[in-house]
């Protein structure tokens, strides 16, 4: 990698700064390393949740349709409509928030308002129609409390990968680009050196070489 010279000093006291600035940099890609690796981590965690999730969501929507093709069989089609026309609609409020996690990290929270709860229980009367319509209605509450813990599994696993790419390209940077430099002006300010102590040597030698002759001559 080229090293820009103007703004290089080839002096002993350039090239201690140089090499303290490349032991911080390395030590800042280390650090940032550990923190990818602990959102790798993180990330991972919330990626095994989500099967068990994505399970419970359809099985109890599952036992929510089944309950429902029941409460046909007993009640009918014609009774289901007419409670259909009648029911309160469903309102589904969801209360964000934060917590704090990985890093300290702020992640989303979300779930189901209390108030909406309470409105969803009863929607209808239960003294008219099949306790089976009641367990369907229950079951899709409880699916509903599940699509939203993955929709918040979700909303978090986004902002890990966020913060990851982010410290991705920093890690890329000082190590792929800031470091290289810092080694190329460390090798460039040590070649100066080097050369300015070979000529200083030569220039020591032929000084001590002129010194004897004279010597000898006055000698002589």
């Amino acid at each position: 990698m080229s090293v820009d010279t103007t703004t290089v000093h080839p002096t002993r006291l350039e090239l201690l700064r140089l090499k303290r600035r490349r032991t911080l940099a390395q030590g800042i890609v280390d650090i940032l390393k550990k923190d990818y690796d602990a959102l790798v981590i993180a990330l991972f965690d919330l990626v095994k949740g989500i099967p068990l999730l994505r399970n419970q969501v359809r099985d109890t929507l599952n036992e929510a349709y089944s309950s429902f093709i029941a409460t046909q069989m007993i009640a009918g089609s014609r009774k289901i409509e007419e409670v259909a026309l009648v029911c309160k609609p469903l309102e589904i409020e969801v209360k964000s928030g934060t917590k704090t996690d990985v890093l300290g990290l702020r992640l989303s929270v979300l779930e189901l308002t209390e108030e909406t709860i309470a409105d969803i229980v009863p929607r209808f009367s239960m003294l008219d129609t099949p306790a089976k319509l009641d367990e369907s209605n229950q079951k899709l509450i409880s699916a509903l409390a599940f699509i939203v813990k993955l929709a918040e599994v979700h909303a978090a696993m986004r902002e890990i990968l966020e913060v990851m790419s982010l410290k991705r390209r920093q890690i890329n940077r000082i190590e792929y680009k800031v470091i290289p430099q810092l080694d190329a002006s460390i090798r460039y300010v040590e070649l100066i050196l080097e050369e300015t102590e070979r000529q200083d040597a030569i220039r020591v030698r032929v000084l001590q070489r002129k010194r004897k002759e004279r010597q000898e001559d006055t000698q002589a």
